[in-house]
């Protein structure tokens, strides 16, 4: 029950950031001054998010990029 109650209480938590940051955003004169809702206040289930970390290595992009250069048709 208590880890229930934990969960709701999250989900409300994360409601509450993404409506304050579409207010803000609707009243920014300028894209760049928009913000995505993780920025406008950090909440204790950010870190499960996986924020900051890259989504790849780099051996796995240099995999692809030669998977990419061998499928190009020659001109």
């Amino acid at each position: 029950m208590g880890e229930s109650h934990m969960i709701k209480s999250n989900l409300l938590w994360e409601q509450t950031r993404y409506l304050a940051s579409m207010l803000y955003n609707v009243n920014c004169n300028k894209k760049a001054q928009m913000i995505t809702p993780d920025k406008l206040f950090p909440l204790p289930q950010d870190i499960y998010l996986g924020k900051g970390k890259p989504k790849s290595t780099k051996e796995k992009f240099l995999r692809f990029k030669n998977k990419v250069a061998k499928t190009k048709l020659p001109k």
